[in-house]
Order: C-alpha cells, then structure tokens, then sequence
C-alpha cells in the first residue's frame, strides 16, 4: 500500500472529487435551464465514468507520496527488528 507524506489528499483524489461535483452541477444545470429531465441511472453513470476518467489521466505529484527504499535498506531494518 502506498504511503503519503502528509493528510492532505492526494492530487489525483482532488481531481476525481472536482470532477464529481462538477458533473452534478453540470446536470443541475441542464435540468434547470433546458427543462429536461436527466434519468439518475445516466446522471450516476456520467459522474462515475467522468470522475474515473479525470482522476486516472491526473498525474500523481511528486510530493504526495513517500519515495520508496532501496532493498538493501529494507532487509537491515527487517534484521534490526
């Protein structure tokens, strides 16, 4: 499992969550101003498809997560433990 530097979520999470909301204002939007009646199965399945899209061509940053150990590092500290 990957380890972050830090709480904050990672970038990659921030872009699937604005891509969300955007999504639903987005449909709000459209049902508003056009007067149509967007079905909540195609509205879940645009928000889910979008949010997944973006989130995945985001790239990570290079500060989000801890940079990995080399082996040789990792089998002392095992032996020290």
């Amino acid at each position: 499992m990957a380890q972050q530097i830090s709480s904050k979520p990672i970038r990659k999470v921030a872009a699937g969550a604005i891509a969300g909301a955007t999504i639903t204002v987005i449909l709000f939007v459209i049902k508003s101003l056009l007067k149509t009646d967007v079905p909540a199965d195609v509205a879940s399945a645009l928000t889910v498809l979008l949010t997944f899209g973006i989130s995945y061509m985001t790239p990570a940053a290079n500060d989000d997560l801890v940079p990995a150990e080399e082996p040789q590092q990792q089998q002392q500290q095992r032996v020290a433990a």
